[in-house]
């Protein structure tokens, strides 16, 4: 039996547009983002969720919380939806950053992965840590239709690992902007892409 799975990154912050390291510190929704949440309940209010789930950051609360409203559900926050923890600069603008250890943004650019910060997690931690709770998730609600919403790198981190595709191929196709919205069928424990970081919604609202 098929389970139906959705899963959304969260909404523009105040983090996003000050270009921070934004892994377990949260940030206030910018107005924009506000409106963002707006057009992602107004896309998806018609989908009857059985289960939603998020992350313990504010920011994926905030949403998801007028879907879970529409569905009269309780939203379950979980640490394993959680961004990557970036150690030591979690947090810090990469201009910071730069100015300390330049090589980290400049292999970001190269390779689109995000190492060498002491302490952080691994971006193999993080898909692996996506994957195997997701993958539980599903197996527990056969059948249903379900709500998840995560953060950027963590989310595409996700998605990778299912395809076994590296993070410097096909960059555009599998980045996570806001909002952006990702469905799954999951079926004899494996999942199918149905539709990869959708933004095509937003199309009028950012021109």
């Amino acid at each position: 039996m098929k389970t139906k799975l959705f899963v959304v990154r969260h909404t523009e912050t105040i983090g996003n547009i000050e270009k921070r390291l934004t892994g377990r510190k949260d940030y206030e929704l910018t107005e924009r983002g506000k409106e963002l949440v707006e057009k992602l309940t107004k896309k998806l209010e018609k989908i009857k969720f059985d289960k939603i789930y998020c992350s313990t950051s504010q920011r994926t609360v905030e949403t998801v919380k007028k879907l879970a409203e529409i569905n009269n559900l309780e939203i379950e926050k979980k640490e394993e939806l959680c961004e990557m923890y970036f150690g030591i600069y979690d947090g810090w603008k990469w201009e910071d950053v730069n100015k300390i250890q330049p090589e980290i943004n400049i292999n970001q650019n190269k390779i689109n992965t995000i190492e060498g910060i002491p302490e952080q997690e691994s971006m193999k931690e993080v898909s692996d840590r996506m994957y195997n709770f997701i993958q539980k998730i599903c197996e527990e609600n056969e059948g249903k239709t379900i709500l998840i919403c995560s953060h950027g790198v963590a989310i595409e981190a996700f998605l990778r690992k299912i395809v076994n595709l590296e993070f410097k191929f096909e960059r555009e196709k599998f980045c996570q902007h806001n909002v952006a919205i990702n469905e799954l069928d999951y079926e004899n424990k494996k999942f199918e892409i149905l539709q990869l970081a959708n933004i095509s919604y937003l199309k009028e609202y950012i021109k």
